[in-house]
This record gives structure tokens, C-alpha cells and sequence, in this order.
């Protein structure tokens, strides 16, 4: 039963549709990064074969899942760049804007079919004309090449090479149709790439089933195709991306017949007898769904719902391990050797799952590191300003969940520094600096945390200006503050020193959202800058937030989780080593005076342990800042679960959430940084 719009009714299409949608965003970003990256050069054969492919497997992959308006751009532009590579029209550079302009079309039509936003039919409409006249206009000025006056075919033959005689066997799997893949579209694409007249297509059945067996939803057929093309082989796979898996296509090629001598189709049958595929499995066919043959067995994927789900299922099974090894603890070890065994073992074997499977929810920050060279590019031709944009640690891996929730903060970032940040060309040079600004981003791991940089080479930050402006604001500022104290200042909800509103964020506008937003996953902001040399902003985050190593300390009837990466040492110190600064106490180590952060006053907390010299002093070092925070005790080393305390209570200052401990207790998980402000507020 085929419901309104070609829906099978009983089959969820949407997990094949997610499919194309991924591959192409995949495709989509591929080729804007090369065309961000020529800036104004013309590609050379391989850059502009690469954009070629992938504008290709979108049309293609477009028309087989019926998505048929977003063939519409994708076909004139492959024909532009068709002609570009075949050096039939004159590359120009305004031409690199025309793609950008063009991607950005299908990814608003790409938006439309998957997240249901509106699609601008006007702009697509204007997109699509816009590359007709370039064409129409170059190719009445340039000389046409021998193989477009033998083309017929609406599409010219992609890599313009020495005609090839090619047989193919494509044997799809029975499900196919339900897939809504349609094969005229197949059928039609392979065409386009033929020479004229030479190509075949043959439909067969290995066997007829008995009537009353007859779905008319399975596929039964195979098909056979035979045809002349300059195509490459790989062309003619990616005409079958997303619905062949690599035993169901035959590729056979013969290189040395003549163009004119149309290949018969393959004489054995296309489909064995009982379903066996009979294809050789050494072809470079594409895999399921456009995965390669080698890429199949490598890599597979699964949508990020369910690796959340096996996150939470492994964080609940270390919850039941430490609750099993708690109450192990209170056993005879003689009596239960092989239960301690078993648990130091199962201990081990949790570990090991918990690393695996949070490796699969790291993710290479350059997913979002990619999204900037655009964006650098528009707002830089858009301020007049010359910039290089420079990237490292592009490879670092950070949590999913947080790429997605760093990707705003950073943007604002870079807006305001080509915004404030950079100058002009003109007064670059007038200071006898390059007339090309700098931007870096950088990423780096240290320790448990990952570090973001945000640097630009800029004038730096107006420590006068910012002063005049928080006193205009009335906010708490004097002249004797240090530069790490004004710097903080720009953070203040609607500062700003801009002195004009402009439709890009001023350095300062916003900037408390920025700040925001990183601390609510966890993370910590810092500034630097130098007049005239320029500004660099630090992010730094938590590698995951679903499951860390702490260290658990009791204060008085409470337990607290210190996270593992920001503990230094721990010591019981002596009363000669206390001492009182400023009405503070601290402790001496080693020639260094530390801040004593007594967690029992922090979180006015009942404990028969109130003197430095009866606790233990946890030395920590969070943000470059170190203090002892004193507690009762020290319990034990553990991995523990994250869970959002906001959530199921409300935010409990100090904490960074909390975690379910063996014995069924909640205990909060210390952020040492706001621990830091708020020991300085006591």
C-alpha cells in the first residue's frame, strides 16, 4: 500500500531519508572548505574534480530519494563546473561567491526536507539563474571542445578522458523500494553519462513466485547496463551511492573497444537462483547507503540517541559496581576471596566499557572549527579588513554534547574579534604592522580539560575605555585594579565600549552570554591582552560531562566528590605551617602561601573538625589558581556519574552536579573555580 506522497504505508522511510541527509551535509561542507580555501585562485584539476563529485552524489543521492527540488541548482552547477574542468569557460573569481551562494541554497533546501524550516524558493530560483547566465554567457565566448559537439546529452561526459566500454550488473537487496530509491533516476543518470547511442539497460527476473506469494513491494529484478562514457569508474559507482552494497554491483571495464562499439549486456543472469549473489566482492563498488567496500568495515552509523542511552547504561552500571564493591568492603576477605576476585575484576572490565564508550562520543573539534573559514571570509570582505584565519589541535576530541554547546560561544568570539578586534588594513599599516590580521584557533588537552584559544593580533583591549565605561555603568571598578580584574569587567551583563551599534557583535556585547553559556557546561573563561599586540580568550572545559574521576572527602555528615585532575597532593598540616594573611588563613607549602577553603563554612556545614590542623588539606589547582580545600577525610578514588542537579533540584553554588554514590547517597561534585570566588567573598 503506497500512501499520499509515496509513503509505504507500515515502513518508516525516515531512518533511509537520514541517511541521504548526512551524506549530504557531509558533501556540503567538503565542498565549501575547498572553496574557502582557493580565497580568490582558481582550483587546479584535483580541487575542482573534488567539488565536482560531491555536487554530483548530492543531485544523485537527491533524485533517487525523490527529493527532486534539490536536483534543480545541483544540476546547473555541475554543469558549470563540468565546463570549468573541461576548460571550456573562463574561470573567474567571483565564481568561487557563486558556489558558496549555491551550497548555501541546498543546504536551506536540505534544512527544509529534514528540519521542516522554510525554504526561499525565490533565492533558490535566483541561485539556479545566476549559474545558467554564467554559463550562457562564457560559453558563447569560448570554443566548444571536440566531446561537447558530440554530446547530446543534456550533461557533459564528467572527466572529458578517452572513451571506455563499461558493463555493470547492479542485483538490489528486495527491500529497495521501500526505501522509495526510484530507478529511473539510476537509470537516468547512468544515460547522461553515456556517449551518445551507446547506451543499454535490461531488466530481468532470476525466477516468478507463485502468485499468491507475489509482493509487489519486494524487488525480484535485477538490472544489466552497457555503455560508452569518458566517465572513471568511481563516477559511475557514485551513480548507485546510497543503495548498493558492495557484493550487489559488477563493474566491468574495456578499455581497449572502440567508442563506436556498444558493449552487449552481461549473458548470465542478473539475479542467482534462491537470492545467492554470485558478484565478485573485490570490486571498489560502494558500500550500504555510500559507504565503500573499505569504509563499510570500518565505520557504521548510529544516531547519537542511542549512544546517550548506552552512555547512561554504562554510568549506571558503575553506580551498581561501587555499590557492590561498598558492600564487599564490609566482608571478611578470607571468608569471600573469590567474590573479591571477582568484583576487582568486574571493577576493571567497568572501567574498560566506560573508556570505549565514551571514546565514541568524542568527537575531532574541527566539526566546528570548519564552520569559521566562512565565515572569517563574509565578515572580513564585509568590514573591508584583510584577515588569515589559522588553525591547530583541529584533531582534538571533546564530548559530543559539548561541540554542540561551545559552537555559539566561539562564534561570538570571532565576530567580535574581526568586529573590535582586528583593524582596518589602513591603520595596520599606519602602525607598521601587516595589513593581514591574524585570527587563530587552537585546541590543545591538558590534563582532564580541553583548551580553547581565541587569539587575534589585534590593538588589544582599552583598559581606559573599559574603566570609563563600568563607572559610567555603575559597576564596582577602581584605577588600582590589575588587568586581569579589568578584563573581567567586559563580562557585565550589556557592557560594551563599541561607540556605535553596528548588526555585528561589539567586543563586550554579549559577552555575558559567552561567559554564560560556557559555565553552564562546566567551563571557565579567561582574557589576555597586550595594547597594540592584541587579545587572546581561553575556554576550558571538561573533556566529557557524563563520567569522571574523583577523589570522595567526608565533611561532617556530607560526602563531596574533587575531581581528580585538579587534586595536586593531600597532607595533614603542622601548626607551625598556618598562618593568617589579611585576616585570611593559609597554609605554607614549600615556600608558597595557600588559601585554606574550608568546605564546612562554605556550605554551613555542622563538623566537629573546624581547626586546619585536625583535617586534611586537598592542595588543588583549577584555572591557575591554588588553594587546600579542608575536609574531615579522605574516602576513596572512584569514577562517578555526572547528573545535572539543576534538573531534578536547583543550582547549588559551588557544585558542577552531583553524582549517586554506592551507598545510594547523593554527593555534590566541587568546581573548584567557583569555589575559588566564593572562599573570596566570605
Amino acid at each position: 500500500m503506497t500512501t499520499a506522497g509515496g509513503e509505504q504505508s507500515g515502513v518508516d522511510l525516515k531512518r533511509f531519508n537520514e541517511v541521504f541527509f548526512e551524506e549530504c551535509a557531509e558533501n556540503l561542507a567538503q565542498m565549501e572548505q575547498i572553496l574557502i580555501s582557493l580565497g580568490d585562485r582558481e582550483p587546479d584539476q584535483e580541487q575542482m574534480n573534488a567539488i565536482f563529485r560531491a555536487a554530483h552524489s548530492i543531485k544523485g543521492g537527491a533524485g533517487i530519494f525523490g527529493f527532486d527540488d534539490m536536483t534543480v541548482v545541483t544540476h546547473v552547477m555541475e554543469s558549470l563546473l563540468d565546463r570549468l574542468r573541461n576548460h571550456e569557460i573562463v574561470f573567474a573569481p567571483g565564481m568561487i561567491d557563486l558556489f558558496l551562494e549555491a551550497g548555501d541554497a541546498i543546504a536551506m533546501q536540505l534544512a527544509g526536507h529534514r528540519d521542516g524550516k522554510p525554504v526561499q524558493q525565490e533565492a533558490i530560483d535566483q541561485v539556479r539563474a545566476r549559474l545558467q547566465q554564467t554559463i550562457d554567457g562564457d560559453t558563447t565566448q569560448a570554443p566548444a571542445s571536440p566531446a561537447s559537439q558530440t554530446q547530446t546529452q543534456a550533461q557533459a561526459p564528467p572527466e572529458g578522458g578517452l572513451p571506455t566500454s563499461y558493463r555493470l550488473a547492479f542485483t538490489p537487496e528486495p527491500e529497495i523500494f521501500m526505501r522509495r530509491v526510484r530507478m529511473e533516476s539510476i537509470i537516468a543518470e547512468l544515460a547522461d553519462l553515456a556517449e551518445a547511442g551507446t547506451f543499454r539497460c535490461e531488466a530481468r527476473l532470476a525466477e516468478l513466485p507463485d502468485f499468491a506469494g507475489f509482493d509487489p513491494e519486494c524487488c525480484i529484478t535485477g538490472w544489466e547496463f552497457a555503455l560508452v562514457s569518458r566517465a572513471s569508474r568511481d563516477q559511475l559507482a557514485d551513480v548507485f551511492m546510497f543503495v548498493a552494497d558492495e557484493d550487489q554491483l559488477r563493474i566491468e571495464e574495456h578499455p581497449a573497444e572502440r567508442r563506436s562499439q556498444v558493449p552487449d549486456p552481461p549473458s548470465e543472469p542478473a539475479l542467482p537462483v534462491e537470492g545467492r549473489r554470485a558478484y565478485d566482492r573485490n570490486e571498489t563498488a560502494p558500500g550500504a547507503f555510500g559507504r565503500r567496500g573499505a569504509e563499510t568495515e570500518s565505520s557504521f552509523r548510529v544516531n547519537v540517541t542511542k549512544v546517550d542511552q548506552l552512555v547512561n547504561q554504562v554510568g549506571e552500571l558503575l553506580i551498581t559496581q561501587a555499590m557492590l564493591s561498598q558492600v564487599a568492603g564490609g566482608l571478611d576477605p578470607m571468608l569471600h576471596q573469590s567474590l573479591q576476585r571477582g568484583l576487582a575484576q568486574l571493577e576493571r572490565n567497568t572501567r574498560d566499557l566506560q573508556a570505549s564508550v565514551m571514546s565514541i562520543r568524542l568527537v575531532p573539534i574541527s566539526i566546528v572549527f570548519n564552520r569559521f573559514p566562512r565565515l572569517v571570509r563574509e565578515i572580513a570582505a564585509k568590514l573591508g579588513k584583510q584577515v588569515e584565519l589559522k588553525t591547530s589541535g583541529d584533531s582534538t576530541e571533546l564530548d559530543r554534547g559539548l561541540i554542540e554547546k561551545i559552537s555559539d560561544p566561539l562564534t561570538h568570539l570571532v565576530r567580535n574579534a574581526l568586529d573590535h578586534g582586528l583593524e582596518s588594513p589602513e591603520k595596520r599599516t599606519a602602525t607598521g604592522k601587516n595589513p593581514v590580521g591574524t585570527l587563530q584557533l587552537s585546541a590543545s588537552q591538558v590534563g582532564g580539560r580541553i583548551v580553547i584559544d581565541v587569539i587575534d593580533d589585534g590593538a588589544g583591549l582599552p583598559r581606559e575605555r573599559i574603566l570609563a565605561k563600568a563607572a559610567e555603568s555603575g559597576i564596582p571598578c577602581s584605577e588600582t585594579m590589575s588587568d586581569e580584574e579589568v578584563w573581567q569587567l567586559i563580562f557585565a551583563p550589556g557592557f560594551s565600549t563599541a561607540s556605535e551599534v553596528t548588526d555585528l557583535s561589539g567586543r563586550g556585547v554579549g559577552m555575558d552570554v559567552v561567559l554564560k553559556n560556557v559555565q553552564a557546561i562546566g567551563g571557565r573563561v579567561q582574557i589576555s591582552s597586550e595594547a597594540g599586540k592584541g587579545v587572546r580568550v581561553t575556554i576550558s572545559l571538561p573533556l566529557t560531562l557524563a563520567i569522571l574521576d574523583g577523589l570522595s572527602v567526608a565533611v561532617g555528615g556530607e560526602k563531596f566528590i574533587v575531581p581528580l585532575n585538579v587534586v595536586i597532593e593531600s597532607l595533614q598540616p603542622k601548626a607551625e605551617q598556618l598562618k593568617t594573611v589579611n585576616g585570611r588563613e593559609v597554609v605554607q607549602v614549600r615556600g608558597e602561601y595557600l588559601p585554606i577553603l574550608k568546605l564546612h563554612s562554605i556550605f554551613n556545614l555542622e563538623t566537629e573538625v573546624t581547626e586546619p590542623c585536625r583535617g586534611i588539606l586537598v592542595l588543588v589547582e583549577a584555572d591557575d589558581e591554588r588553594g587546600a580545600v579542608m575536609v574531615d577525610a579522605l574516602l576513596d578514588e572512584q569514577q562517578v556519574v555526572v547528573k545535572s542537579i539543576e534538573t531534578n533540584y536547583r543550582r547549588v553554588e559551588g557544585s558542577a552536579g552531583a553524582t549517586i554514590l554506592g551507598d545510594g547517597r547523593v554527593a555534590l561534585i566541587l568546581d573548584l573555580p567557583e569555589l575559588f570566588s566564593m572562599h573570596r567573598q566570605l
